[in-house]
């Protein structure tokens, strides 16, 4: 038997767990029988001995390979065929076999051709002080054509980790993985099938689905619907493959959908439907969707007859910009309102489905005559708008300080019964109660559908309400602070009010 030290101290300052153990001894299998000839060639057993413990057998028909690849940090066949295999740098059998012993109390022992290696530690002193490090006890051994390791003191409820270990590695064979859907050299798109993930499989805790992200063969996230995506050369820089975030996954699609044709594209596009009206709330926004669903829409946008199947799938798309001016912004407003009361069955989308032929939801609004067609208002509509304002004025006298002038919504489809025009008020100005002004009317429309003899107070409330925009806008705590007094001066002056409501009824 030969003693080689392989230079690794049995303090060395890591922690894993049973699961990242194993995980890494499963690995050096899987990459000497490749993803096609996994699932078929690693066999592993639990033999379970007197008492509670037992031991772990895994083993594989192959080629073998030499101990001293197990002997140096660093040193690995693999590293030169990226693409190819789940490990890369050389380290994962020792560190595995470290904590194995360190933490566990497992011992492990490994052969292959004609040698077999078992691992223990060794004492030695530096500069006066003991250490133990770890060493490959090396012994010769009948030739086999047989790769195996055994794992000694394995406890019988570890050898369901196992089985979770092995379902994190990419191959046809893997339970959670169903038909393919798109594959090439190194990327493959299959359909998740209904078996639950287990306890304690890589899940994204920013992108959580049952759908799973394989990076370099190995799980590394989930994904957020029914798919299993496997990128085997996109590498992060992370050497103990934690778990991946939204980011990451976002990356790896953006990289994907360069080399899927536009059939694919579309169905990642039906698959993430869900953010199809995702937009970045700023510029430093790294979890949005929308440039992912966009690159989607310019890969799809290279096939017509893809466009076309997909547009009969989804006929009732409207897509919504971001507004950039406050004339978008009130066109946005009046588009979503007339959406929720008249074509509540439009699906809201971002704005690069323009780019698939769709239409926006201020063309649909504006089409069905939605947005206020104003005029100016005639004679026997004068003497209503006066008496509307007469009212204001009295009750509302040193709280409200500008009346400005009316106009009229002509269309009844209008989503609004009334609308303040404002600019921004640069005057220090302040109301009987101390508020500031903020903004100056210009104007104000009210339907003509208010100026009947039935409908003085709802068309007085309707003009309070605008008149109320001097101070801010409909979401501001200023306007929602002036709207709550407004309601309680009308309560006070209620006869007063009462006597403008005849007035306005004798002028029909």
């Amino acid at each position: 038997m030969t003693k080689i030290p392989l230079n690794l101290m049995l303090n060395y300052p890591i922690r894993w767990s049973k699961q990242q153990v194993l995980r890494d001894f499963v690995q050096n299998f899987y990459d000497a029988a490749g993803a096609d000839k996994f699932g078929t060639v690693f066999k592993y057993v639990y033999q379970k001995d007197v008492t509670k413990k037992g031991k772990i057998i895994l083993s594989m028909a192959s080629e073998g390979f030499s101990y001293e690849w197990l002997v140096h940090i660093g040193a690995s066949s693999k590293q030169e065929e990226s693409g190819r295999y789940a490990g890369f740098y050389g380290e994962g059998f020792k560190i595995a076999a470290l904590v194995a012993l360190r933490d566990f109390g497992w011992n492990s022992n490994i052969s292959s051709r004609d040698w077999s290696a078992g691992i223990d530690t060794l004492d030695v002193t530096i500069d006066g002080k003991l250490l133990k490090q770890l060493v490959l006890n090396v012994e010769n051994d009948t030739l086999s054509e047989k790769t195996v390791l055994v794992i000694e003191n394995v406890e019988e409820q570890d050898i369901t980790i196992l089985e979770n270990v092995i379902n994190t590695f990419y191959f046809s064979e893997n339970p959670l993985i169903g038909d393919i859907l798109f594959k090439n050299e190194y990327v493959a798109i299959h359909k998740r099938t209904t078996v639950n993930k287990p306890l304690n499989y890589p899940e994204s805790y920013n992108c959580k689905g049952d759908g799973i992200v394989f990076l370099m063969f190995q799980a590394r996230g989930s994904f957020p619907s029914e798919l299993v995506i496997c990128h085997n050369r996109f590498k992060t820089d992370d050497r103990e493959r934690k778990n991946i975030s939204k980011g990451t996954i976002q990356d790896v699609l953006l990289d994907i959908i360069d080399i899927i044709d536009a059939k694919t594209a579309c169905m990642l596009l039906r698959n993430l439907k869900k953010y199809w009206y995702d937009y970045p709330d700023s510029k430093e926004d790294v979890d949005s969707w929308y440039s992912v669903i966009r690159k989607l829409i310019k890969r799809i946008r290279l096939d017509e007859l893809v466009i076309s199947q997909f547009r009969q799938n989804y006929p009732l798309l409207a897509y919504c910009e971001k507004p950039f001016n406050i004339k978008m912004r009130n066109q946005k407003t009046q588009a979503l309102i007339w959406r929720k009361n008249n074509s509540p069955q439009l699906i809201l989308v971002q704005d690069s489905f323009i780019l698939l032929g769709y239409k926006s939801i201020v063309e649909f609004c504006e089409e069905a005559g939605g947005f206020n067609i104003t005029r100016k208002p005639l004679v026997d509509e004068n003497c209503l708008l006066d008496i509307l304002q007469d009212t204001a004025k009295e009750v509302l006298h040193g709280y409200i300080l500008h009346f400005p002038a009316f106009t009229i919504i002509e269309n009844d489809s209008s989503v609004y019964n009334g609308t303040a025009t404002v600019v921004k008020n640069d005057l220090l100005q302040i109301n009987s109660r101390a508020y500031r002004i903020r903004y100056k009317l210009v104007n104000i429309d009210i339907k003509k559908n208010l100026l009947k003899k039935e409908n003085f107070y709802e068309a007085f409330t309707t003009y309070c309400h605008e008149l109320c925009h001097c101070f801010g806008s409909d979401a501001s705590a200023s306007f929602s602070r002036a709207l709550t007094d407004v309601i309680a001066i009308v309560m006070i002056h209620q006869d007063i009010i009462d006597i403008y409501a005849e007035k306005w009824k004798r002028e029909f």
